[in-house]
């Protein structure tokens, strides 16, 4: 049957902000990978109406309150996965839960507060035989930026800035675990593909002002061959930024996250000007279409890349390395536990 005629029909747990554009992103790809929303759960009704107008000359998915409810969804549209939209503080709870109706799940960031959290739901998704994905956009973007850049190994040295105004809809996790975390999460990538160099030392500095919780942090990772990595993340700024500022044995870069830009410049002689420069860039790149249709990949049994982006991001890492699964994110989680367990925390 092709896959047109035979979609994965899928739930969005949460209508604000991300499940919103969940919602809006599988109704314009859908036909094209093969995927369509048949249920939506959202408490507020004005929220959850609100959405209506994307379904005007289609199909209109059902609208329920909350998750318990969904046994009352008929067989034509019972889902059989999940996008996990809620807010960050309820994610590990309500991803168990779609896992425990047998749910193929995507969790947006965070995927749990704690490596445990990310090792539990990891066995309740073996055990379920259940695709469990974590949304993590950034790695889309890096992936068709990077290419086929193979830098020279050795100690690296990375400076990243991620800062945006404050937002109360995230005020329910701190800022390690909002902004910092694609940092890190990408830091831990490129260390699974270019083996960069064992964690020896953590330092972190944070400051709470907005929130209850960090809203401001600087984080150091000193590594066994002399590298460093920096991260910096701030929901206190009055614009926002994603940077990037990388250094290597002979070679420099700079990545722009928000404009989808790198630059890079690699050593052709001897003199300071000797440098060859080169830049790519992600015109027109869509990683929240490129997660969902992985999504849809796995749920199907294809884990190779999608078909838009499969030559780019076979260039750049294997498939298994790059898709954000709990195992790829581990390391991840064991950093920002590792962080907050050493963080002096500011007086505001």
């Amino acid at each position: 049957m092709a896959v047109a005629e035979n979609p994965v029909r899928f739930v969005v747990v949460g209508a604000g902000h991300m499940g919103a554009n969940h919602i809006k992103k599988i109704h314009s790809v859908g036909e094209r990978i093969g995927a369509t929303v048949s249920v939506v759960v959202e408490p507020d009704e004005l929220r959850a109406r609100s959405l209506e107008r994307e379904f005007r000359d289609s199909k209109m998915p059902k609208f329920i309150s909350n998750l318990g409810m969904l046994n009352s969804v008929g067989k034509e549209d019972f889902p059989e996965a999940a996008i996990v939209a809620v807010p960050a503080s309820i994610h590990v709870e309500t991803a168990a839960a779609c896992l425990s109706k047998g749910l193929h799940t995507l969790v947006e960031k965070p995927l749990g507060f704690s490596a445990l959290d990310c090792k539990d739901l990891e066995n309740r998704a073996v055990q379920a035989k259940k695709v469990l994905q974590v949304g993590l956009l950034e790695r889309w973007s890096l992936s068709h930026l990077w290419g086929d850049w193979n830098p020279k190994r050795g100690p690296w040295t990375v400076n990243s800035v991620r800062s945006g105004p404050f937002v109360p809809r995230a005020a329910d996790t701190d800022v390690i675990h909002d902004l910092m975390i694609h940092d890190i999460d990408l830091f831990v990538l490129l260390d699974s593909i270019f083996d960069l160099s064992p964690v020896i030392k953590v330092r972190a500095w944070g400051r709470k002002l907005r929130s209850n919780l960090i809203d401001y942090a600087i984080v150091a990772l000193d590594l066994e061959n002399g590298g460093m990595a920096r991260f910096f993340a701030s929901r206190l700024s009055g614009d926002s930024a994603r940077n990037w500022e990388m250094t290597g044995p002979g070679w420099h870069a700079s990545i722009d996250f928000m404009r989808r830009n790198l630059k890079r410049f690699e050593r052709v002689g001897r003199d300071m000007n000797a440098f060859e420069a080169k830049e790519s860039s992600w015109i027109g790149g869509d990683p929240l279409g490129l997660e969902i249709e992985a999504f849809v990949g796995q749920i199907r049994g294809n884990f190779n890349s999608p078909v838009a982006s499969a030559e780019r991001v076979a260039s750049f890492c294997e498939t298994r390395k790059l898709l954000p699964t709990p195992q790829n994110v581990l390391r991840t989680h064991e950093i920002m536990d590792e962080i907050l367990s050493n963080i002096k925390v500011l007086e505001g």
